[in-house]
């Protein structure tokens, strides 16, 4: 007699365990700066709340402008040196139109 249970409960964790690394980077803005920040903290840049520790700022979401997203960071907190999206990272031209009018 097969069990329909465990065989129902290994298909969903092996569904869940593909799916994890998916949703683990989700739809979320990462910028990254050459200078730390001291401590954690959060600000919000046009709308969205974004995570800062480290060197690096997190938001959940995206933007369908990333250039545009980069800079208005850039005017509040410095020199993006990184600046990523789950669907693109901006290259070294972009970054340059990032940083050009930056705090």
């Amino acid at each position: 007699m097969i069990r329909p249970i465990p065989l129902l409960a290994a298909a969903l964790a092996a569904t869940m365990a593909a799916a994890a690394p998916a949703q683990a980077q989700g739809a979320a803005m990462r910028a990254e700066f050459a200078a730390p920040f001291e401590g954690a903290s959060q600000v919000i840049v046009d709308g969205k709340v974004w995570s800062c520790a480290g060197t690096a700022c997190t938001a959940p979401g995206t933007d369908p402008r990333p250039a545009v997203a980069c800079r208005k960071l850039a005017r509040k907190l410095g020199a993006v040196t990184r600046f990523a999206t789950a669907r693109a990272e901006l290259d070294a031209p972009g970054l340059a139109a990032c940083n050009q009018d930056r705090k």
